[in-house]
């Protein structure tokens, strides 16, 4: 009986990982299928469009080149992610949990493919250096933020229709919150990768 007990746990939690890791996948495919699209899109950008997208997506390559690029980087990534904590608050947020992270991805895919289109090969090794890094760090970070935010907006909405859940509210709640925190830190050290790869590499480039 006890081994059958401690099989049913073992199988429950494998279940929940499986579910965990998948979901992770998932919302990182949505920023991935942004980029694909943002890319397509890049090559009939114009500098005065990447201009006026920079608030959000850090469109402006001299602003890459210089010593205000974490606070930049690090407030464009915050707007999604606090974008993303809120929507797990609500009612909706299952949708605006998938619908962030492509536009997240659909701002790198544009800027990549506005820097391919203008530059050729040398836009891809500046995409390469100066901005894969730091993207790929808050891509995962903001993966990570969506997956919260969706199953918390499900629980929430549990909640709302008063159907049975099997945790406490409050738990789920501050566990909801310390995930967020822990992300947020993350979110500074994507911003971190910005800066250090930017300094690092910027240099070789004459854009």
């Amino acid at each position: 009986m006890k081994g059958i007990i401690f099989s049913s746990f073992q199988k429950s939690g494998d279940k929940k990982e499986l579910i965990k890791n998948l979901s992770l996948l998932f919302f990182f495919s949505a920023v991935a299928a942004g980029v694909i699209t943002g890319a397509l899109s890049g090559k009939y950008a114009d500098e005065g469009l990447m201009k006026s997208l920079d608030l959000i997506f850090l469109t402006n390559m001299q602003l890459r080149s210089g010593t205000g690029l974490f606070t930049a980087s690090f407030a464009a990534n915050f707007i999604f992610l606090l974008a993303v904590f809120l929507s797990g608050l609500t009612l909706w947020g299952e949708a605006a949990a998938v619908i962030l992270p492509f536009i997240k991805g659909y701002g790198y895919g544009l800027m990549a493919g506005y820097i391919y289109s203008r530059y050729g090969i040398s836009g891809i090794f500046y995409n390469l250096l100066i901005i894969l890094p730091g993207a790929f760090i808050f891509a995962a970070v903001l993966s990570a933020a969506a997956r919260e935010a969706f199953f918390n907006s499900v629980r929430i909405t549990a909640l709302f229709l008063k159907k049975p859940v099997n945790d406490d509210p409050a738990v789920q709640m501050k566990h909801y919150m310390m995930s967020m925190l822990w992300l947020l830190f993350l979110t500074a050290a994507a911003s971190a990768a910005d800066m250090l790869f930017s300094l690092g590499f910027s240099w070789i480039f004459g854009f």
